[in-house]
């Protein structure tokens, strides 16, 4: 039977009003962290020194916590972006900073339309913008 501490470890991270910053405290996008396919891939490349701030509990939990890589999910009926914490928990994001929304605007942009396309494979490309222009998450 597990321990409760155990099951707290597993229980999935939810983190909002986020942002990410370099060691000198420089806003950054994770995109600058090396993306993983899968769980088996080892994380190789540039090792920049990238940490996440924001709320988890719905603002009730202050967060700091390095991060070293990035996944996104785009089988949901939401695409999902996840970071992978230094001791290898996946913290799913939610929305951003209001102030930082123009830094990852482009890596949001671009996991939203592969998602969109996925869903719609047979669309124009007029659908995809419209839609695209139409979300609230881009506004």
């Amino acid at each position: 039977m597990a321990s409760s501490d155990d099951e707290v470890d597993t229980q999935p991270i939810f983190v909002s009003n986020y942002h990410f910053v370099d060691d000198k405290d420089a806003p950054v996008s994770f995109s600058v962290l090396p993306i993983q396919w899968s769980e088996s891939e080892s994380l190789e490349g540039k090792k920049e020194k990238v940490f996440l701030h924001g709320n988890a509990d719905n603002g009730l939990q202050k967060v700091f916590i390095q991060v070293k890589a990035w996944r996104f999910d785009i089988s949901n009926v939401k695409p999902e972006i996840s970071v992978l914490s230094k001791d290898g928990r996946w913290i799913k994001l939610q929305k951003p900073r209001k102030s930082y929304e123009d830094i990852i605007r482009t890596v949001l942009i671009t996991v939203y339309f592969m998602h969109y396309v996925k869903k719609n494979p047979e669309t124009s490309a007029k659908s995809v913008w419209d839609s695209l222009s139409k979300n609230k998450d881009f506004r």
